[in-house]
């Protein structure tokens, strides 16, 4: 058991120093945070941090907030200092940047051999095109992920998750607790580098099926299956009322289940007939099977044949709007959204932690007021006697902060 008898969470006691912006370096951090370390995260008043609250918001819950100006001597030591303290340092400043503030990996290793010095970049620091700026739609246009999604005859699409900047703060996440865990076996850090574009090319893992098995890029399958045989049923299918969103998604990867859903929508028909005996042969008559599909599926909104289908073992799942998932009563309770009271906000229900452990809960907490804890984390981890002087007044109440000058940001 933690303090006051509250249940020990995976990363107490880990410390985290955060000079991230954006989405992909906070992602990265938010998990650590999630997983109980002390995320202490750096940024400059007047920034976009400060004055842009929803990205913040929802990118920075259960961490801390410190404002230092890193070109004034006194911020400058305050960083280092607190550097020295870290277990991990994690940042994302466009390339050359943070070696310019004088927080170089070459400055904190000697200072700190057990620190894990983790960044994020666009491109890789080793790529030709290392100092380009880049931001989710241009990593995964550049690793192809663009080039398969959308219909097949239409243009390419970005993907809508995020899997550039949140898919790639998770897998440098992953990698941050790897270098942690071998800190404990050798007693030494790391420095770990992770590029958004060659995480979204790894992403793309099943899909180079195409050009290794038949020499030609990946086509765009709409919302079918990206597989080498086409079949079906396998697609979206309409649900009343017909609106955007009202549509079920039905994939039959087997012939087992393709009997069961004949039988389930009255079509026992279609199993006697050898156009659709096979995977392949049905994905060749893809216009009758998805016609005699539709026509069931227009009987019925998509939660219900939803279920109907599921319950018959037949893959199904209605589509949902951000906002029918946002309401979901299931994700909120059960912890996926999570309600926290924020003092400006009042209560505000935001993403939790997906991740079931059975001896360490999450700690998902609200994100804090930019420079909140700056005196108390420079208290805590540096001992220090007197308060850090004021520079332009308090974040607030009984908070003073040193300013750190905006830099150049991707």
């Amino acid at each position: 058991m933690g303090d006051a008898g509250q249940p020990s969470r995976a990363l107490d006691g880990v410390r985290v120093l955060d000079f991230t912006h954006q989405v992909a370096g906070p992602s990265a951090t938010l998990m650590l945070a999630f997983l109980g370390a002390e995320v202490v995260k750096v940024i400059a008043p007047g920034s976009r941090d400060s004055y842009d609250p929803i990205p913040f918001y929802l990118n920075n819950a259960s961490k801390k907030s410190v404002e230092l100006d890193l070109k004034s001597e006194a911020g400058l030591d305050a960083a280092l200092r607190l550097a020295e303290r870290a277990d991990i340092f994690v940042e994302n400043f466009s390339p050359g940047v943070i070696d310019r503030l004088g927080l170089g990996w070459d400055v904190l290793s000697p200072r700190n051999p057990r620190l894990i010095y983790a960044q994020v970049k666009g491109f890789a620091e080793d790529s030709p095109y290392r100092d380009f700026p880049c931001f989710d739609p241009i990593a995964q246009g550049f690793s192809g992920g663009s080039s398969i999604t959308g219909e097949p005859d239409g243009l390419p699409m970005k993907p809508g998750p995020d899997v550039g900047d949140t898919g790639t703060g998770m897998m440098l996440a992953q990698a941050i607790l790897a270098a942690l865990y071998q800190r404990e076996k050798d007693g030494f850090g790391q420095r770990v580098q992770l590029s958004m574009t060659d995480q979204c090319a790894t992403f793309m893992r099943i899909h180079y099926g195409f050009p290794i098995d038949r020499h030609m890029d990946t086509p765009r399958f709409g919302n079918r299956p990206p597989f080498l045989v086409t079949t079906a049923p396998s697609d979206i299918y309409p649900c009343p009322p017909f609106g955007p969103s009202d549509y079920v998604h039905i994939h039959c990867g087997s012939d087992r289940q393709w009997e069961r859903l004949a039988k389930l929508i009255g079509r026992e028909d279609l199993l006697a007939d050898d156009r659709f005996a096979t995977m392949a042969s049905r994905g060749e008559h893809k216009a009758v099977v998805d016609a005699a599909v539709s026509a069931w599926t227009a009987t019925m909104d998509k939660l219900s044949a939803m279920r109907a289908i599921g319950a018959a073992g037949v893959p199904a799942g209605a589509l949902r709007s951000t906002t029918e998932v946002y309401e979901d009563a299931d994700l909120r309770e059960r912890g996926i959204f999570v309600t926290v009271d924020d003092p400006g906000r009042g209560e505000v229900t935001i993403p939790g932690y997906p991740v079931r452990m059975s001896r360490s809960p999450a700690r998902v907490e609200a994100p804090p007021r930019p420079g909140q804890h700056t005196a108390e984390v420079l208290r805590d981890w540096l001992g220090e006697g007197a308060e850090p002087p004021v520079a332009g007044g308090a974040a607030d109440a009984g908070t003073e902060r040193m300013r750190l000058t905006p830099e150049a940001r991707p």
